[in-house]
């Protein structure tokens, strides 16, 4: 027989005298992740998604990020967000929404500090984070109370787990790897339209370019230019879907000063060209 003894000297994540209550769950697979959903935000409570499969690209507070498999989204109370939708842009997530949430030196609703990323990879968190939010789905429609009690200690257990990645991903070692990528992440998302390199990326962020590419794709499973392109793509899907401007025009407004050279990218990576996308998904 094992037996393991619990200390039960800790230190609670929440308030006292504030209980989170859980408002919903929902579950979107990747069909339902091509409906469209317009730019929206929630006053009352806090927003976490999991991405359990696929990628795709989330805007949060006018910030484009990459999202893949296992990533966390935060999405505080207040918060602008929306999801870049085209054909390869396609996810599975879980979403999990609170409200009275109260943890220690944050806000009321507020589950991530401002200067923090608001997605972070679940690393190995993710199975027992994935395995909450199957049990919660498995109980979410039951109305009895007995069942609605249940619902509310797994989305606590849930927010708890929440809590450990960002503790973790923020500690002082890894929160300057963290910080060093996130100065990239963010020189890029601001300059990716221009005409960028590594080089210039590197002298950007004060950093060894080979230094910064190793610590970037720890943090993101991308290399900082593989990053650049995947921004292109996507905003030049979504010019493709939204716009009338020329193939031409649109390599331009993205980045690309060669039109068969975007051609060629595009077509490597979405498996169309780009004419033949827009017709696609406009039929």
């Amino acid at each position: 027989m094992l037996q393991y003894f619990v200390d039960n000297k800790y230190n609670s994540v929440f308030v006292p005298g504030y209980v989170p209550k859980l408002e919903y769950m929902s579950k979107i697979d990747e069909i339902a992740s091509q409906i469209p959903r317009a730019m929206h935000q929630h006053e009352n409570l806090v927003e976490i998604l999991l991405v359990y499969s696929g990628n795709g690209i989330h805007t949060i507070n006018q910030e484009r990020y990459i999202t893949s498999k296992g990533d966390l989204i935060f999405y505080n109370s207040g918060v602008l967000h929306d999801e870049v939708v085209g054909r390869q842009s396609r996810w599975g997530t879980y979403c999990l929404a609170v409200s009275n949430l109260k943890l220690h030196n944050m806000a009321l609703n507020e589950i991530i500090p401002e200067h923090y990323s608001p997605v972070i990879n679940s690393g190995e968190h993710f199975q027992e984070i994935l395995e909450l939010f199957r049990i919660l789905e498995g109980t979410i429609w039951k109305k009895d109370k007995l069942a609605a009690e249940f619902n509310n200690y797994i989305a606590r257990a849930l927010i708890i787990k929440f809590c450990s990645v960002i503790q973790e991903k923020y500690s002082s070692k890894q929160e300057k790897k963290a910080s060093l990528a996130s100065k990239v992440q963010m020189f890029i998302d601001k300059f990716y339209k221009e005409d960028i390199n590594l080089d210039i990326i590197a002298k950007a962020v004060n950093a060894n370019r080979y230094y910064l590419s190793h610590i970037f794709k720890a943090e993101t499973d991308f290399s900082p230019m593989q990053y650049v392109t995947r921004l292109r793509l996507g905003e030049a899907q979504n010019l493709l879907i939204n716009t009338d401007l020329s193939v031409t025009e649109i390599a331009a407004a993205v980045g690309y000063n060669d039109s068969n050279y975007f051609q060629k990218v595009f077509r490597r990576n979405v498996g169309l060209t780009p004419g033949n996308y827009r017709r696609r998904w406009r039929s």
